[in-house]
């Protein structure tokens, strides 16, 4: 698929469906458990936003903004946005807003297929722990 035309596949709104840390060893964790929440979103205009959740996500008892279990809610929901551009069969999200500290003003590369109206998304080993897992995503086009 063409840069162009990977791009243009790309555009559009997709609802997760399945996220798995998969280990060099052969195991499988589900950070955002079974069932995540969660989107990505890819416009003409080269743009792109993630964001995505566990479903048993703590909410407070509160209605407080300021009364927050931050550790477990940020442990379960991550979100960034920036621009995007299609190399061959890989996505480049050049983060400029994350939730994750360290990944503002850096290049997220995901390899990334379409098959009908499911997106995967896998990315490079990822620095986790003295861990180096591959995240795969799997997003259905809504």
């Amino acid at each position: 698929m063409g840069d162009d035309a990977g791009r243009h596949a790309l555009c559009g709104s997709w609802k997760l469906v399945s996220f798995e840390l998969r280990l060099p060893n052969g195991g499988v964790s589900y950070p955002f458990g079974t069932a995540p929440r969660g989107y990505v979103f890819y416009n003409a205009q080269g743009f792109m936003s993630a964001a995505f959740m566990g479903a048993d996500r703590v909410k407070p008892q509160s209605s407080d903004l300021a009364d927050t279990s931050k550790t477990v809610n940020y442990d379960q929901f991550n979100a960034y946005c920036g621009r995007f551009e299609v190399k061959g069969e890989r996505v480049i999200h050049h983060v400029e807003v994350a939730s994750l500290p360290q990944w503002c003003g850096i290049d997220q590369e995901r390899v990334f297929k379409i098959d009908g109206d499911r997106l995967i998304l896998e990315t490079p080993p990822l620095t986790i722990n003295a861990q180096a897992p591959t995240a795969y995503l799997i997003w259905q086009r809504v």
